[in-house]
């Protein structure tokens, strides 16, 4: 059996999983579920398969650091803006990071525009400023025991002529890495946030390999994230190549799709983006005439035929469903079982003018279908367009269940049970002979999850009466 009872009526923050064990009286196994929550106590180019070499060990530091960046988020139209700029001008306080937190996030990313800051050439030096006001955000997140990806951001010089400015891109990183070298073992950085335009995977290759030596020579032992072109797209995966005798890089990659769903209305993408109403998942009771499309200027040839295939498709090979993504992320799962290297989905989202449910639906289904590869992620964003959280709450209603469901638990075997979490998570278990006051919890294991699934066995259990277990996720 697996129960999912959940009783809302505890507050958000200790909610638990309590199962009761007869199995020890000889009794037919019997599971039930008493309490049940979470405790806060605690494509555009398809590449042909590349004969990269695999790095043969799945326990290198990058496949421990990963464990760090399991369910992140976003801290974006901050840093990665000039001043003055319309899309930046959001802050982020103590009570954003504590909030982050207790949500059950285990990192956020930090896009940051390092290049708006640096001086002329040939030293590029980076102004105090920049640092002053990213520290800040990575001082929060390290003292709340948040990991911290720290990136480059929009970078448009960069990414149209690499040749021209890679000197540039060189000094940056030599004066970021320098700066957080004292940093712990959960600080990373991330080279490049979506490189596209002229800056494709293979022109990048060289770049990053010389970038990555840099700074290894002020931060041997720290992690890199490193994507791939046409916007870190997963398509592209194959192309890569990185230095093979470094294991501590980590790939990261974005995913947008369904993107005439989760862009609908974004003013920044239009007309293609120009119909709202769009649901996840299709198809809709009420089909989207192709004159909608016309009156709202859109040409494009393939943005008529997303629709037409939305409006009639059924939801299994609906282009608004999770069969947009699911081959992608198996795809990007694939090949990093084959190279070697962890990938971790740095971005993905939905705009705030989609449908609430169907924002709800979408998240649900891309978080679950990423946590069962075992990819890490970090959705976009906290608390901006696609956010997360609105009015100190998560928004819309719905939205914490999609992204941290409760865990769930199953009965495999006499005296066992499986705890479907999620990895890189840490969960403990505790017993009391009875739930009648007072209580006496007896903590009797603590382990970190590295598949979705944990099988826990009671040594035990042959010399006990009988009792309780309550599973706690110690975020």
């Amino acid at each position: 059996m697996t129960p999912t009872f959940k009783n809302n009526s505890l507050p958000a923050d200790d909610r638990r999983a309590v199962a009761r064990n007869q199995c020890w009286l000889g009794k037919k196994f019997n599971l039930l579920v008493a309490l049940f929550a979470l405790n806060a106590a605690i494509s555009r180019t398809i590449a042909a398969p590349a004969a990269a070499e695999s790095i043969p060990s799945r326990d290198t530091p990058a496949h421990v650091a990963a464990l760090r960046f399991m369910r992140g988020i976003n801290l974006g139209n901050d840093l990665e803006y000039a001043a003055g700029n319309g899309a930046g001008g959001l802050t982020y306080s103590a009570a954003d990071f504590d909030l982050i937190r207790a949500e059950g996030f285990d990192h956020v990313r930090i896009p940051v525009a390092w290049h708006l800051y640096a001086g002329p050439a040939p030293n590029f030096t980076i102004t105090n400023s920049i640092f002053t006001r990213a520290d800040a955000l990575v001082n929060n997140a390290l003292n709340r025991g948040l990991a911290v990806l720290l990136d480059l951001h929009h970078f448009n010089e960069f990414t149209a002529k690499p040749t021209a400015n890679t000197n540039e891109f060189y000094a940056i990183w030599k004066q970021v890495a320098a700066h957080y070298a004292s940093r712990p073992a959960n600080f990373a950085l991330e080279l490049l946030n979506e490189p596209n335009d002229a800056a494709t995977t293979t022109v990048l290759n060289p770049i990053y390999a010389e970038t990555i030596r840099l700074i290894r020579l002020t931060n041997p032992g720290r992690t890199i994230f490193v994507g791939p072109g046409e916007f870190n797209s997963i398509d592209q995966l194959s192309f890569l190549s990185l230095p093979k005798t470094d294991l501590n890089l980590i790939v990261t990659v974005h995913c947008y799709d369904p993107y005439y769903f989760t862009h609908q209305g974004a003013e920044w993408a239009l007309p293609d983006t120009a119909i709202t109403g769009v649901l996840f998942p299709g198809p809709p009771t009420l089909p989207i005439p192709a004159t909608d499309l016309t009156q709202k200027k859109i040409t494009h040839t393939w943005v008529f035929d997303w629709f037409k295939d939305y409006n009639v498709k059924p939801t299994s090979v609906n282009p608004s469903s999770s069969f947009a993504f699911r081959a992608k992320l198996q795809r990007a799962k694939t090949w990093s079982d084959r190279v070697g290297r962890p990938i971790h989905v740095g971005e993905f989202g939905c705009y705030e003018k989609a449908d609430a449910q169907s924002r709800v639906n979408f998240y649900r289904e891309i978080r679950t279908q990423m946590e069962t590869l075992g990819l890490g992620w970090a959705m976009w964003d906290w608390k901006a367009g696609f956010h997360y959280i609105k009015n100190g709450r998560p928004e819309p209603a719905g939205m914490r269940d999609a992204m941290f469901p409760p865990p769930v638990l199953n009965s495999p075997a006499l005296g066992s049970f499986e705890i479907q979490g999620a990895a890189g998570k840490s969960y403990r278990v505790s017993r009391t002979p009875s739930l009648s006051a007072p209580i006496d919890w007896t903590a009797i294991a603590t382990q970190m999850l590295t598949a979705p699934v944990m099988i826990f066995n009671d040594v035990d259990a042959t010399n006990q009466a009988g009792g309780y277990y309550r599973v706690e996720w110690l975020k």
